[in-house]
C-alpha cells in the first residue's frame, strides 16, 4: 500500500507541473520551433558523455567495494548495473529509484545486503557532496561569509546523520550491519579521496551533458551560472518523488534559466530533449535486464 502511495504521489506531482507549464507558460509555437533547429550531430555527443559518465562512476563504486566478498564483483558488472539502474529511474520515485534495485542486486550477488546498500549510498553521497560544492563555491562571492556557514552546516548535518545512525544501530540489527559496513570507510581515506575526485569528474560530465543540450538548439549558457543552476536541479531531482525528475527538471529549467535570458519554451524544449536522450540511453539497461545481463 505504501508503495502505491509513493507511486501516485510522483505521478500527481510529475503531471501536475507538466499541466502547469503547457496550460501557462509554453508558447507552443515556439517550443516546435525549438525542435526544429535542433542539430542532431549533439546527440551522439551527449550520448556518449553519458556512456563516460557510467563508466567512471563504476570505477568509483568498484573502489568503495573494499568489504568482504567484494572481489566477486568486476567493474563491467557494476556498469551494466548502471545502466539498469538508469532503466529503473523511469520506474521509480525521484531520479535515484534506481539505486534500490543496484543495491539489491549487488547485495544478493556477494550475500550482504548492509554491503550493498553502504557502497551504493557512499557513491550517491560522495556525488551529492560535490554537487553541493561546486554549487555553493560558484556562488562564492554573492554569498561572502554565507558559504562557510553553510558548509559548517552541510558537514554538522552528516555527522549527526552518523550519530543517529550509531543510536539506532544498537537496537536495529540491520542498521548495525549498515553502520559497520559505513564504518570500514574510516580506516580508508585513500579510498574516499578517490571517490571524491572522480565525483568531480562525474558532476563535471553531467553538467557537461545538459550544458551540450542547450547548445544542441543554439543556447549559450553563462557557464558561471550553469555550475549553480544545474547542480541545484539535479539535487532536486534526488529528493523531490516524480517519475524521474519528469516535471521537476522542467519547472527548474523554466525558472532557473529565465535569469539569463532563456525564454520558456525554450528551456522546456531542452528540457524534453534531455529527458528523451536519458530515456533512450536507458532503454540499454532495460535490454541488459531482459537479458538477464543483472546477475
Amino acid at each position: 500500500m505504501k508503495e502505491k502511495m509513493k507511486t501516485v504521489l510522483k505521478i500527481v506531482i510529475s503531471l501536475s507541473l507538466i499541466i502547469y507549464l503547457f496550460s501557462t507558460k509554453v508558447d507552443k509555437a515556439e517550443l516546435i520551433e525549438n525542435f526544429k533547429i535542433l542539430n542532431w550531430r549533439f546527440l551522439p555527443l551527449i550520448f556518449l558523455t553519458i556512456v563516460v559518465h557510467y563508466v567512471i562512476s563504476s570505477f568509483r563504486w568498484k573502489s568503495l567495494l573494499i568489504h568482504e566478498n567484494s572481489d566477486k564483483v568486476s567493474r563491467v558488472y557494476l556498469f551494466k548495473l548502471y545502466f539498469i539502474g538508469a532503466f529503473f529511474n523511469n520506474f521509480m520515485p525521484t531520479s535515484i529509484g534506481g539505486d534500490v534495485y543496484k543495491m539489491y542486486r549487488l547485495g544478493k550477488k556477494i550475500g550482504d545486503q548492509a554491503t550493498g546498500f553502504s557502497s551504493v549510498f557512499t557513491e550517491r553521497f560522495t556525488g551529492i557532496v560535490t554537487l553541493f560544492l561546486i554549487g555553493l563555491f560558484s556562488v562564492g562571492k554573492n554569498l561572502g561569509p554565507g558559504v562557510w556557514v553553510l558548509l559548517i552546516w552541510f558537514i554538522s548535518g552528516f555527522f549527526v546523520a552518523i550519530k543517529m545512525l550509531e543510536i539506532f544501530s544498537t537496537k536495529v540489527s540491520f542498521l548495525k550491519k549498515i553502520y559497520d559496513a559505513l564504518m570500514v570507510y574510516k580506516a580508508h581515506p585513500k579510498v574516499l579521496a578517490y571517490a571524491m575526485i572522480t565525483s568531480l569528474l562525474i558532476q563535471a560530465l553531467s553538467i557537461t551533458t545538459q550544458y551540450l543540450t542547450f547548445m544542441s538548439v543554439g543556447i549559450r549558457l553563462p557557464i558561471l551560472y550553469s555550475l549553480v543552476a544545474f547542480p541545484v536541479i539535479t539535487l532536486a531531482g534526488f529528493f523531490v518523488p516524480s517519475i524521474n525528475g519528469l516535471g521537476v527538471q522542467d519547472a527548474l529549467y523554466a525558472t532557473m534559466f529565465s535569469f539569463v535570458g532563456v525564454s520558456v519554451s525554450a528551456a522546456i524544449s531542452v528540457s524534453i530533449i534531455y529527458h528523451m536522450v536519458r530515456m533512450g540511453t536507458s532503454l540499454i539497461g532495460g535490454v541488459l535486464y531482459g537479458v538477464g545481463k543483472d546477475s
